[in-house]
């Protein structure tokens, strides 16, 4: 996926920012760089409270990329989270960021394809995802899964896309060459796929119209950043970047994908 090259990009743009390889960073300077979903660590805040995460509770995030979310959420609530990534260069990266931060103690890398990854049975009180879902083949299987990692009673909180409507005839190698949508389901179908699964819906949000807005912005900031960019990380690196950029507020626009804010309980 275009978003996800160059895994190392994240310690240049830390090295121009005076924290160079090795050096200790803050987790408030790598959130400015670390967090690949939309609203960044707002959107953050919102789970752990509306999951109500405590102090010493059990954390599973699954698509952890460089780790952001995992050592947001270890900082600000005191919880250990399990950060599991597929990407072998992005889990390297976030496990050596998590040293720099001082929060190894509190925030264990797994380096996993999720669906042969043997979880500890009932070993979470919540699970929590950004933007990885939709990458996963074989939605029941990723789902029972989840459900077997939670406790009874401990829930899952999700932000992901689904599908509106499939693209043109023509776009579709493109269209899976960009977001790699491997359960990609409209709706309804992630709606009943869950209670399938064992989980009660407690509330979902449709966050389509915010992320076509916030998608939008985005391209338009980055545009206007260009020269800074490609100082930095190249004219290739901007191009690659700004492609994926063009691509997802594309699709928005288009009402090919609608994005989800869920959280559901399992039974």
């Amino acid at each position: 996926m275009q978003l996800y090259p160059r895994a190392e990009r994240i310690l240049v743009d830390l090295a121009q920012s005076g924290f160079p390889a090795q050096d200790p960073v803050p987790v408030d300077i790598l959130n400015r760089f670390d967090q690949l979903h939309y609203h960044g660590t707002d959107a953050l805040d919102v789970a752990i409270k509306t999951c109500g995460i405590k102090p010493g509770q059990k954390i599973l995030e699954i698509g952890s990329g460089w780790g952001g979310c995992a050592r947001y959420i270890s900082h600000a609530s005191g919880a250990h989270v399990t950060a599991v990534e597929l990407q072998a260069d992005y889990h390297a990266v976030g496990k050596a960021l998590t040293a720099r931060s001082g929060l190894s103690d509190r925030v264990t890398h797994v380096h996993a394809d999720f669906l042969s990854w043997s979880a500890p049975q009932g070993g979470f009180d919540h699970v929590v995802s950004w933007l990885a879902l939709f990458h996963i083949p074989k939605r029941t299987a990723y789902q029972s899964r989840i459900v077997a990692a939670l406790k009874p009673g401990g829930t899952l909180f999700v932000e992901d896309l689904y599908e509106i409507a499939p693209p043109p005839e023509e776009e579709a190698d493109d269209f899976k060459a960009h977001l790699f949508p491997n359960s990609l389901a409209p709706l309804y179908r992630y709606k009943s796929s869950l209670r399938t699964a064992g989980l009660d819906l407690l509330n979902l949000e449709d966050m389509t119209s915010n992320w076509a807005s916030f998608t939008a912005d985005r391209l338009i900031a980055f545009r206007k950043n260009r020269r800074s960019y490609e100082a930095v990380h190249g004219v290739g690196g901007y191009r690659i970047i700004e492609t994926f950029y063009i691509k997802m507020a594309g699709y928005f626009s288009r009402s090919l994908v609608g994005g989800l804010r869920l959280h559901a309980r399992r039974q």
